[in-house]
């Protein structure tokens, strides 16, 4: 797409080869899958891909658009939010509920990290909205992701010991509903498993 070549891309054609290149992945991942959920895999994880590769971006920054980095599962990605997202609520589905639990059990400099990125949610909210630029959103939410599959790959939440576990268990349940809410706002569908 070229505005000042005069070449246009349609939605329409734009989600079709979307649908279909994230359906090629969803089949080599999930062979199990039944069509149903590898189709319903396939629409959200490339409608995740487009918008969060369009949103990304400041306004004024000209956008060279690419399949191979907008599907991607690592990386500044939509498929890399939505896979965190399903990552922290794989993490919550496996737990008990947690009657109480204290914050001050975590102190790792990755759980202090990861509460700080919380606390500024509202802020980003605000200021993304003020400033009309959804990427202030996006490219925290990329952070936050980058620091949330930092501290799970290197502290336990379910395994850990039980005053630990509930507070952990407590951030990641943080951590899903910033996920979920930002997600949401920038029009990237989450899924629960993936």
């Amino acid at each position: 797409m070229s505005a000042r070549k005069g070449h246009m891309v349609l939605w329409d054609e734009l989600i079709k080869e979307g649908f279909g290149r994230a359906l090629k992945e969803v089949e080599a991942r999930w062979k199990e899958l039944p069509e149903k959920e590898k189709e319903k895999r396939a629409t959200a994880i490339a409608l995740g891909a487009i918008v969060y590769f369009i949103v990304k971006y400041s306004p004024e920054k000209i956008v060279n658009f690419s399949w191979e980095n907008a599907l991607r599962f690592e990386g500044d990605t939509g498929p890399y939010l939505q896979y965190t997202y399903a990552r922290a609520n794989s993490i919550l589905s496996k737990a008990n509920k947690i009657k109480s639990f204290d914050a001050k059990n975590l102190k790792d400099d990755k759980e202090l990290k990861l509460i700080k990125f919380i606390s500024k949610y509202p802020s980003i909210l605000e200021k993304s909205a003020n400033e009309l630029k959804p990427h202030i959103l996006a490219n925290y939410l990329y952070d936050l992701a980058d620091a949330f599959n930092e501290f799970y790959q290197f502290l336990p939440v379910l395994n850990a010991e039980e005053k630990i576990k509930n507070a952990r268990i407590k951030l990641v349940e943080s951590i899903r509903t910033v996920f979920k809410s930002g997600l949401y706002l920038l029009g990237i569908p989450v899924l629960e498993k993936m």
